[in-house]
């Protein structure tokens, strides 16, 4: 591959790229046809699809961990990191998981990805900023729910459960999500609180109940 194009999609610290870009690096080193291009360097694996318009650069210069959280992020905007993998990533769940559960603005949808499978579950403007934090990391950043926020859509969007009592509640939380309750003594009540206002979810009153007598 030609050298001077490796080192120009090497700057792309998280090794995703966007179409524009991808455009305009190709159109500066000369190439005639971007499609062409593009083509060729997916069949060669230096590129990899996510969706159309969005590629995974494959670079042997550039070793970081292409960061599954950031891809998430960009792979369907707006949108946050939730449910389970959030719960994971908050040390509140044992179990790990593979699958990126993320909420958006807009709606429902999945994408299979050799870098796995992300999935965009939808919520209504109001609850979307509540209790969302930006995580750092060496390539960039990344929009995840706290702790409060990712239990809080977990409670909101399991409906498989009936969970009309405080002692049903603590059966999910412990039984089903396998959460320590100690753990939720230290949950920030503003925000719990906040969402229960908005969504009016009597599910999310229990919670906070329940969170108010820890």
């Amino acid at each position: 591959m030609n050298t001077l194009l490796e080192v120009e999609l090497s700057k792309f610290k998280t090794h995703i790229i966007e179409y524009f870009s991808l455009k305009n690096i190709l159109f500066k080193l000369g190439y005639a046809s971007v499609k062409d291009k593009i083509n060729s360097l997916k069949e060669e694996g230096v590129l990899i699809s996510l969706k159309k318009g969005l590629y995974i650069h494959n670079s042997p210069i550039n070793n970081t961990i292409v960061s599954k959280e950031i891809v998430s992020n960009i792979l369907l905007g707006p949108s946050y990191i939730s449910l389970d993998y959030a719960l994971y990533f908050h040390d509140l769940i044992p179990e790990s998981v593979h699958e990126v559960t993320c909420i958006t603005t807009k709606r429902n949808k999945s994408f299979d990805t050799k870098y796995g499978t992300f999935s965009y579950k939808h919520i209504k403007k109001e609850l979307f900023a509540i209790g969302v934090i930006f995580e750092e990391t060496k390539v960039g950043s990344f929009i995840i729910a706290s702790k409060e926020k990712a239990l809080c859509d977990k409670i909101y969007f399991t409906s498989n459960a009936t969970i009309n009592s405080k002692d049903m509640m603590l059966e999910f939380i412990e039984d089903d999500l396998r959460i320590d309750i100690e753990d939720l003594k230290d949950f920030d009540l503003k925000i719990v609180s906040e969402f229960y206002t908005i969504s009016k979810s009597k599910k999310i009153k229990i919670f906070l109940n329940l969170i108010k007598e820890l």
